[in-house]
């Protein structure tokens, strides 16, 4: 009978060692009891590594602690012990994807392992609906790189090499909630889009998140950016994504995108079967000037 140690031996060998340590802690224990072991040693390793990439830590601690470089524990553990299985049905816009490319590279450029929510709040600006409320409202990327400084304890420059940034656990758990919220608020008839008025809603709803302080810093009014947003994240849930009309009662027109009846202060324009309000036209506008690359309006 073999003497080899079975794979759950070796992971409480390797606990009883790291004693009440966090998963770095393990991980270096983890090394130190499968050194000299064979067979299930690389197992044990990769639960390990598994374990710490759940808990939010970089590759570039990981491989720190392996020693190795980050590039060379990437690919040797990623796709051993990465776990990201497919949201069913869902689908991430254009311009949410390059929100969340922009925000990593913001956080590289604060000298970052992780990019929090100020640091989406940076990526929002880079297209579509979010970028044209965040500026409709007055917020600028200087002005959110400024506030984050002097919010945060920022360590600039303090590493040589660029970091591994990941999202941080915040910045996860709001993109998990924008998609979330993408699932609970689109028609049964259309796809599920994750897009980047959905994430925007998150932060700026989450008084707890370092966006949020970020908006409460600047002075950005909660109800302003509901109100913008309000067309895009609050469709209601029927078959084609409309109201139902209740036994053939006229209804007040209303605005077909945020649903704000007709008045002297919001005329609407109609069209085939829909009604558009002012301000609903305007933001429009803002988001063609945009994608135009011209100056949006004052």
């Amino acid at each position: 009978m073999s003497g080899e140690p079975t794979l759950e031996q070796l992971i409480a060998a390797a606990r009883a060692r790291a004693g009440d340590g966090d998963e770095l802690a393990l991980l270096d224990a983890v090394i130190a009891v499968t050194q000299n072991s064979s067979a299930r040693a690389d197992a044990a390793v990769d639960q390990v590594v598994r374990m710490v990439r759940r808990a939010g830590h970089s590759w570039t601690v990981i491989g720190e602690r392996l020693g190795i470089s980050r590039q060379a524990a990437r690919q040797r553990y990623a796709d051993r012990v990465e776990e990201t299985p497919p949201t069913v049905g869902l689908i991430r816009g254009r311009d949410l994807d390059s929100a969340l490319a922009a925000t990593l590279e913001a956080a590289e450029a604060d000298g970052l392992s992780e990019a929090g929510t100020e640091h989406l709040l940076l990526g929002l600006l880079t297209d579509g609906v979010a970028a044209a409320t965040l500026e409709q409202l007055g917020v600028t990327r200087d002005k959110i790189r400024e506030t984050s400084h002097r919010l945060f304890d920022y360590r600039v420059g303090a590493s040589a090499q660029a970091p591994d940034t990941a999202f941080s656990a915040e910045a996860q758990a709001a993109l998990h909630a924008a998609e979330q919220l993408a699932t609970e608020r689109t028609p049964t008839c259309a796809p599920i889009v994750a897009t980047t008025p959905q994430l925007l809603a998150v932060i700026a709803t989450n008084p707890g998140s370092r966006g949020r302080r970020v908006l409460n810093d600047l002075g950005v009014d909660l109800a302003d950016i509901k109100r913008l947003l309000h067309c895009y994240i609050n469709v209601p849930r029927t078959a084609l994504g409309r109201r139902p009309r209740r036994g053939g009662k006229r209804q007040q027109a209303r605005c077909s995108f945020c649903g704000h009846p007709r008045s002297e202060e919001r005329p609407l324009v109609a069209g085939p079967d829909v009604w558009i309000c002012a301000d609903c036209v305007a933001l429009c506008a803002d988001i063609l000037r945009q994608r135009a690359g011209t100056t949006p309006r004052a």
